[in-house]
């Protein structure tokens, strides 16, 4: 029961890390991992009532949105490569083309809302926070699902076999 657990959890991280869609999980698991995401945000980001009212719906769009263009982007690539050797240079060429087009309007996507929407509704500090706390969320789920599962294997820790803890992952910069 755990296990299944951990995979479904493990599969909606996933998803949402790279944007795929949702419609697989169950609307449970959907409500469960939107209310861990709203908390971990609201904590780190340290939002109020007001802003929170305000900015969880275009969030929620802005992350949609983008959900959608990197799942298109996605299914470009895959049929890109499972097609490659029927598929002129020609249409070669026009897959590439499709594939970096909708790649630039996830960056105009993300001007749109760092530098402009979500700047109406925080302050500057907190949409530039912003970009950290969510890597830093895909981050705390990866481990938690790394601790759940170790758990499941019979309590093993995370620990090297010489007895000393990993090396904390460093946060990558982000694009904006």
């Amino acid at each position: 029961m755990k296990s299944t657990h951990i995979y479904s959890l493990a599969a909606l991280l996933f998803l949402f890390a790279t944007s795929g869609t949702l419609m697989a999980q169950s609307q449970e698991q959907i409500e469960k991992f939107k209310e861990e995401r709203i908390a971990y945000f609201t904590e780190k980001l340290e939002l109020t009532d007001a802003e929170s009212k305000v900015f969880w719906p275009l969030y929620d769009d802005f992350s949609n949105r983008k959900m959608k263009l990197v799942e298109d982007e996605r299914n470009t690539w895959i049929y890109a490569h499972k097609n490659a050797d029927n598929l002129s240079d020609k249409e070669i060429l026009e897959t590439l083309e499709k594939a970096y087009t909708l790649k630039d309007k996830q960056l105009q996507l993300e001007r749109e809302y760092y530098q402009g929407k979500f700047l109406e509704v925080l302050p500057t500090k907190k949409v530039l926070k912003l970009g950290k706390v969510e890597w830093d969320f895909r981050r705390y789920l990866l481990r938690k699902l790394r601790e759940d599962g170790k758990r499941g294997q019979g309590g093993k820790s995370g620990k090297h076999p010489d007895g000393t803890e990993p090396l904390p992952m460093s946060p990558e910069p982000l694009p904006f």
